[in-house]
């Protein structure tokens, strides 16, 4: 099946040629598109310049400003899907998702509609963060585990493996979180359909080159969203099932 790697990127020009040049080592059928924000460095116009080399394989959306992970990303699927793709990947331009798992997700994808690759799966599998942070984020995915019943050990991975015919379903048009609040809110909305979701295992190391753009009013935000997010999630179900018809069917 055709894949592709959908990656976000700002200001991303340091790290780019290597993450691009690692996907190619590592999945040398996997597609590419860089779905740049307008970066003041460059890194669109040098995401074009790897495009020359390498035709057909590696493509670039340019956005006209800075709107969001999320909506990159909405943008980044919309555009993988209208090309065609049975399969599309998600993963970060900074190397924190190291390339190397992608011959993991490629495999585990033929019996699942969606593989998330986990830091926590077994044990802890992060580099470089402090103890604090470290903390936040097991605490992030107990909170989202209590309040939307998902039963992975990662919830805020972004670090994914799409199947077409879900994506499909996920009714991206009606996303509303931004920012890694997505990450939660796409995972959800696979689970509420009835999708198989399996976790692999992954080690995540903190990008060495640029700054990290996770702070902590992007994680407060994240997590006030979550409830919002299960409010949605069962007023969209009450509407549903006072249709004619009764609920819409799953995934599979």
């Amino acid at each position: 099946m055709r894949a592709i790697a959908v990656i976000p990127t700002y200001n991303e020009r340091e790290n780019l040629p290597l993450v691009v040049e690692k996907i190619h080592a590592h999945a040398p059928t996997l597609d590419i598109l860089i779905v740049d924000d307008n970066s003041p460095d460059g890194t669109g116009r040098l995401a074009e310049t790897l495009g020359e080399g390498h035709p057909q394989r590696l493509f670039v959306l340019h956005r006209e400003a800075k709107q969001g992970l999320g909506r990159a990303y909405v943008d980044g699927f919309r555009e993988a899907l209208k090309r065609g793709y049975d399969l599309v990947l998600q993963m970060d331009a900074d190397l924190s998702h190291d390339p190397r798992y992608l011959p993991d997700f490629l495999q585990r994808i033929a019996d699942a509609d969606l593989v998330i690759g986990s830091r926590y799966l077994r044990g802890i599998s992060v580099v470089n963060w402090d103890f604090k942070r470290l903390l936040l984020s097991k605490m992030a995915t107990a909170y989202v585990r209590l309040i939307t019943g998902l039963r992975l050990t990662d919830t805020t991975s972004g670090f994914k493996c799409w199947r077409r015919s879900l994506l499909d379903l996920v009714r991206l048009e009606e996303t509303f979180a931004n920012g890694y609040l997505f990450q939660i809110e796409m995972t959800y909305r696979a689970h509420r359909l009835g999708a198989r979701i399996v976790e692999i295992p992954i080690i995540f190391e903190e990008r060495h080159i640029g700054r990290s753009k996770l702070n902590w009013r992007v994680i407060g935000e994240a997590l006030s969203g979550v409830l919002s997010l299960r409010l949605r999630a069962l007023r969209l179900h009450a509407r549903r099932n006072t249709r004619p018809g009764g609920p819409s069917q799953d995934c599979r």
